[in-house]
């Protein structure tokens, strides 16, 4: 039943926008050559997601590639597995729609980070959901995927499934923005903000950011200001995740954007339900902006509650 929820990464791997797509002109112009090529190939598959052959030339053409996803254990990697998830998704959710709003490319053009928007209906229950996709184009195909990782939140998916028996509760419910205030941001090396996620440091993390940026992330119908606001709601996250131990993963940086990928695993408090989980967060940081992507399925619901709704929408 994980199995769609990896195919998901298939498709929301592999798109990138160089900026915001209501942009003047060439949405792509900003990315490096060969991105462009990977965009214009996704763009004409776009135009009809049933062209599966189509897709599967989105990636390396040598069968290696592969597909990563929150809470997967193992990646997708064979030209069979992402076939069969490809029309997995095709046959589960047929009005399927991928709003790529924005990315930040290495100059290299060696990997994309990219922010987009998905919409479609699944089992009836209409769904929307924002995920964030890291791309690493290959070697000898530069205008192919090699490597994708999607980070998203897979309750925005099963909430329209979830009931008072199994429920899944707001993690940052009753958050709201917080006075801001005039201080700069603290730049901190990778090794010490490492550090600060796995000793769940959330003041020290939120003063890496100037007083007056706004956080964006899961749970968050808009983002918040306020350093108050940004360390309650970090504080919220480690309630419910313990021995967090997040390796730093890929790393773009383009002009004042950065991205930074954190990869490891975690033990998560779901429904009071503790189990060993895979994790992953992105960052990205920027002039008076934060944003942060991870799952939060497993920390707020059981293994049962899990397993029920999986049930629900799959079958």
């Amino acid at each position: 039943m994980r199995a769609w929820i990896s195919a998901f990464a298939g498709i929301t791997a592999l798109a990138a926008l160089a900026v915001p797509a209501e942009a003047a002109g060439d949405p792509f112009r900003e990315l490096p050559a060969n991105v462009r090529t990977f965009l214009t190939a996704y763009t004409a598959w776009g135009e009809d997601p049933r062209d599966v052959d189509a897709y599967l030339d989105l990636f390396v053409s040598d069968g290696s590639a592969r597909l990563w996803d929150s809470g997967l254990q193992r990646p997708i990697d064979t030209p069979e597995g992402i076939r069969a998830q490809i029309e997995g998704v095709n046959r589960l959710v047929p009005d399927y729609r991928f709003v790529p709003e924005e990315a930040t490319a290495s100059p290299d053009g060696k990997v994309a980070f990219v922010e987009a928007r998905n919409t479609g209906t699944v089992n009836g229950k209409a769904v929307s959901f924002r995920t964030t996709h890291r791309l690493v184009f290959g070697d000898r195909e530069p205008a192919r995927v090699q490597d994708g990782r999607r980070s998203w939140d897979q309750v925005e998916l099963f909430e329209p499934v979830a009931d008072a028996q199994h429920p899944l509760p707001g993690l940052f419910d009753g958050i709201a923005s917080s006075p801001g205030d005039p201080r700069p941001g603290v730049e901190l090396p990778t090794a010490v903000r490492q550090q600060l996620w796995q000793r769940e440091k959330s003041g020290a993390l939120v003063a890496g950011n100037a007083g007056t940026a706004s956080l964006s992330g899961p749970g968050l119908a808009a983002p918040i200001t306020g350093r108050a606001s940004l360390t309650a709601y970090l504080d919220r996250f480690f309630g419910k995740v313990s021995e967090l131990r997040l390796q730093p993963g890929v790393t773009v940086r383009s002009g004042d954007t950065t991205y930074q990928e954190w990869l490891g695993t975690a033990t998560a408090h779901g429904g009071g339900d503790a189990r060993p989980i895979p994790f992953a967060v992105v960052e990205r940081t920027g002039p008076q902006r934060w944003s942060l992507r991870f799952d939060t399925l497993d920390l707020v619901a059981s293994r049962e509650t899990v397993t029920v709704l999986r049930e629900r929408i799959f079958g």
